[in-house]
């Protein structure tokens, strides 16, 4: 994803949160206990998302708020903060402030509630929005695809997956050229750990190394495939599924 995400807190609790969850969303994440820190280096920081933890922040979140404002590029701000009047909130919008979070809430809350407003802008009217999880410390995989024509098998290195797809990539710009969009593989295997999956995939998008499928049908292994991604939300998220609209 190379999307970066700042948190600005003084609990440790709410830091730690989002270093291991939103790791797992693909995001890099920095965090800060001290404001002073993020103001003084803003310009080095280049966030793309920024959550700050305000009720101990004084005035000061303003002041990063107004430089972020200044971007050239939209970033996405939110704020932490256990009451906010009317006539704040409006000012906070102003700032360019995208969504407020008000405390106390429940235990994981937060991170769902975050990753729901990071992609408002992404979900289509009616629309669910299906979390990525990235490949790393917690997990490893690949797609293995055999070309019908050659008979020749393709293990491709996985990036990441959700419920409905997955990206996964390979050195060789050359291998398999017929996976390009729309292509249908009838008999991939997608293998997470120790786990395989048989599924029937189509092809999204091709960018050079990076391919993008989504699973048309789970032939082998579906329960398996969606206790393993109900894993991985609660990892993230804290709960067992992210169920509903987005």
């Amino acid at each position: 994803m190379d999307q970066n995400l700042i948190v600005i807190s003084k609990s440790e609790e709410i830091r730690n949160s989002f270093l291991d969850s939103y790791t797992l969303l693909g995001y890099e994440v920095k965090v800060f206990d001290d404001i002073l820190e993020v103001i003084r280096d803003l310009n080095f920081l280049e966030p793309d998302h920024v959550v700050m933890d305000i009720d101990e922040l004084a005035r000061k979140w303003k002041v990063v708020a107004s430089g972020l404002k200044l971007a050239q590029k939209k970033i996405t701000i939110i704020l932490l903060v256990s009451a906010m009047s009317l006539e704040q909130a409006n000012e906070a919008l102003l700032l360019g402030v995208s969504g407020i979070i008000i405390k106390p809430f429940l235990r994981e809350f937060h991170l769902k509630r975050v990753y729901d407003i990071i992609h408002r802008k992404l979900r289509a009217e009616g629309k669910r929005i299906y979390p990525r999880f990235y490949a790393g410390d917690l997990f490893e995989g690949a797609l293995i695809a055999r070309n019908p024509l050659n008979e020749q098998l393709h293990v491709f290195e996985l990036i990441n997956v959700c419920e409905i797809g997955a990206a996964v990539r390979t050195r060789d710009l050359a291998a398999f050229p017929e996976l390009q969009p729309g292509y249908v593989l009838e008999d991939g295997v997608l293998r997470i750990d120790n786990q395989e999956f048989q599924m029937r995939c189509q092809v999204v998008f091709r960018q050079q190394g990076l391919i993008g499928v989504g699973f048309r049908r789970i032939k082998k292994g579906k329960a398996n495939f969606l206790r393993f991604i109900q894993k991985l939300s609660l990892k993230a998220f804290g709960i067992s599924g992210i169920k509903g609209k987005w």
